[in-house]
C-alpha cells in the first residue's frame, strides 16, 4: 500500500505543477507577445515483477509484469506562434508579422531578444523599450553577429543644402533635382561676325542615350556648336559651384525640332542663361541650441524596420540599403527633394553614430530560449547559432507599426486542461485516500 500512496503523490504533485503553468499562462493572457507554455508527462520508472521469457518449441512465451510507480514531467514547451495584432495607434508600437525577435541590450552592453516591440524614444533620442533597454540597430540585411550599435534618432537637427559643387560629375541618373532624357534641343544661335554683322545659325544640340554625366552632355553641346557655328565665338556652356548650368552668348531656344526635357528639367531658357541647382547637397549637424534648429515632430517605422523621422520644417530623414548592402542616409527637404548616399553630410557626435534601422534575430532552436523578466529572453546553450539582419529579408518577418503582438494564449484551451488537471489531482487524492484506508485496515487485523 506504501507503494500506491507513493504513486498517487506523484500524479497530485505533477498536476499541481501543470495547474502552476496554466495559471502562469491565464495570468499573462494580456501581456504584449507572451507566448504560452504546455505541459508534457511521462511515465516514471516501473517496478518489473517478471521480465518475460521468449516462446519456446514446447511453449509459448509470457509478457513481462511491471507495476509503474508514477508520473513524472516531460518537459514544458513554449508555442512561439504570433500572437494577434493589437492596434493602438501609436508609430512606435510594433509587431514582428513572422520569424524573429527585436534585439535590446541593458547597459552593460549584454544582448536579450524580445517579441515586445511597445518603443519609444527618450530625451537623448535613444529608441528603448518600457525598461529602458537601448533596441539594437542592424548594419546588414544579414550577418551571424549584431551590430553592436543602437537605434538613435537627433531630436534637434541643423541642415544646410545648397547646389552640388560636382554637379558635372555627377550621371543623369543621380541627379536629385532633374530627370533629363535623352534627345534634341533646336537652338538659333545670334553673333557678330568679323565684319562686324548680326549673323543667325540654327543648331541642334544633342543628348545622348544612356547615362552621360553632365560634363559628357555640356561638352557635347560645346562640341557641336564648334562644328555647326564655327564663327560664333563666345558661346559656351558650363556648370557653376552652385550646381547649376550656365551658358555664354545669344541664344534662342526653338519649341519645334526639340524632343529632349532638358530645358523644362533645368529651368534654361533664351532668357534665363543660369539653371536650378540640378543636384542637391546637405549637411546635417545634431544640434544643442534649440533655438537655432528643427525639432523632432514624429517617428515611423516601414516594413523593414527603418525609421523615419520628421522634423518641424516639413524636412525627413530616414536610412535606406543601397546595393552593396550599406546603410546610407536619406533627406528629403521641405520642398520635397530627396538627397541621398555621399550627398548627405552628417556630422556631430549623435547623428554621425546614429542608425534609424532596428535589427532582428533569430535561431536555430528559438524553444532553447529562458524567459526572464520584462518580456525578455536569453541566449542558452541549446538556442545554437542565433543570426541578425533587418525585417524583410532572408528568413526574417516584416514589421507592422501602429501596434504591438498581443498573447497567444488560448483561453479556452488553458480552462479545458485546467479542468484535466484538477480532476487528476482529485482522482489520486481519492488512490491516496484509499490506500491509506487500506493500510489502516490492516493494522487492525492483529487486533
Amino acid at each position: 500500500m506504501s507503494q500506491a500512496l507513493h504513486t498517487a503523490s506523484t500524479g497530485i504533485n505533477a498536476g499541481q505543477q501543470q495547474i502552476n503553468v496554466i495559471a502562469n499562462n491565464v495570468a499573462n493572457i494580456n501581456t504584449t507577445a507572451y507566448k504560452s507554455a504546455n505541459m508534457t508527462f511521462e511515465t516514471l520508472y516501473s517496478r518489473n515483477l517478471s521480465y518475460g521469457s521468449a516462446a519456446t518449441k514446447d511453449g509459448g512465451g509470457t509478457n513481462p509484469k511491471q507495476i509503474g510507480l508514477g508520473v513524472k514531467i516531460g518537459g514544458i514547451t513554449r508555442d512561439f506562434t504570433n500572437g494577434d495584432f493589437v492596434s493602438t495607434g501609436r508609430d512606435m508600437d510594433l509587431m514582428i508579422s513572422g520569424n524573429g525577435f527585436f534585439v535590446v541590450q541593458d547597459s552593460d552592453g549584454k544582448l536579450y531578444y524580445t517579441r515586445d516591440g511597445v518603443f519609444s524614444t527618450d530625451s537623448e533620442g535613444n529608441v528603448v523599450n518600457q525598461s529602458g533597454m537601448k533596441v539594437v540597430a542592424a548594419k546588414s540585411p544579414y550577418t551571424n553577429a549584431s551590430s553592436g550599435e543602437t537605434v538613435q534618432v537627433p531630436k534637434n537637427l541643423s541642415a544646410t543644402v545648397k547646389g552640388d559643387p560636382d554637379i558635372g560629375n555627377k550621371k543623369t541618373s543621380q541627379l536629385n533635382n532633374a530627370d533629363i532624357k535623352a534627345g534634341d534641343i533646336s537652338a538659333t544661335i545670334s553673333y557678330v561676325d568679323n565684319l562686324g554683322a548680326t549673323k543667325t545659325v540654327d543648331v541642334t544640340l544633342n543628348i545622348p542615350k544612356g547615362d552621360p554625366t553632365i560634363n559628357e552632355i555640356l561638352d557635347g553641346f560645346n562640341a557641336q556648336i564648334a562644328k555647326q557655328a564655327p564663327n560664333a565665338k563666345g558661346v559656351s556652356f558650363s556648370t557653376t559651384k552652385d550646381g547649376c548650368i550656365t551658358y555664354t552668348g545669344d541664344i534662342t531656344f526653338n519649341e519645334p525640332g526639340t524632343t529632349s526635357n532638358f530645358l523644362g528639367e533645368t529651368g534654361l531658357s533664351s532668357t534665363n542663361k543660369t539653371s536650378d541647382p540640378l543636384n542637391q547637397v546637405v549637411s546635417l549637424q545634431e544640434m544643442v541650441n534649440y533655438n537655432n534648429s528643427i525639432t523632432l515632430k514624429s517617428t515611423t517605422v516601414d516594413e523593414n524596420g527603418i525609421i523615419a523621422a520628421t522634423y518641424s520644417d516639413g524636412s525627413i530623414l530616414t536610412q535606406y540599403v543601397d546595393d552593396t548592402y550599406t546603410v546610407q542616409w536619406k533627406y528629403t527637404t521641405p520642398q520635397g527633394v530627396t538627397i541621398r548616399g555621399d550627398d548627405v553630410t552628417a556630422t556631430g557626435a549623435t547623428i554621425e553614430n546614429s542608425n534609424f534601422v532596428i535589427e532582428l534575430a533569430t535561431m536555430v532552436n528559438e524553444e532553447g530560449l529562458v524567459s526572464v523578466n520584462n518580456n525578455l529572453w536569453e541566449w542558452a546553450a541549446d538556442v545554437g547559432d542565433v543570426y541578425y539582419g533587418m525585417a524583410g529579408e532572408v528568413s526574417f518577418g516584416s514589421i507592422e507599426s501602429g501596434g504591438y503582438e498581443g498573447s497567444n494564449v488560448d483561453i479556452a484551451a488553458e480552462l479545458s486542461n485546467m479542468i484535466t488537471a484538477q480532476r487528476m489531482i482529485q482522482m489520486n487524492s481519492r488512490v491516496f485516500s484509499t490506500a491509506s484506508s487500506v493500510m489502516e485496515t490492516l493494522a487492525y487485523l492483529g487486533q
